[in-house]
């Protein structure tokens, strides 16, 4: 059975999902050599919490209300 192509898989999707897989992989390089990292969104990445679904956050109301509890 064909693969079936989808509207939306064309060569810049795939180009940006290969950045993105590239990043999160520099990521990981730098947490597992005791680099702590803050993403875009302002959360805190290591070796304590790259595992963890919910991270610390640098600033919650500058980024946005995600973490006001």
């Amino acid at each position: 059975m064909a693969h079936t192509p989808h509207a939306f898989e064309n060569q810049i999707f795939d180009h940006f999902r290969k950045n993105a897989e590239k990043i999160n992989k520099a990521i990981e390089f730098l947490v597992e050599h005791n680099y702590t990292v803050i993403d875009l969104q302002g959360e805190i990445i290591n070796k304590e919490t790259i595992g963890l679904e919910k991270k610390p956050v640098v600033s919650p109301i500058r980024y946005n209300t995600r973490n006001r509890e």
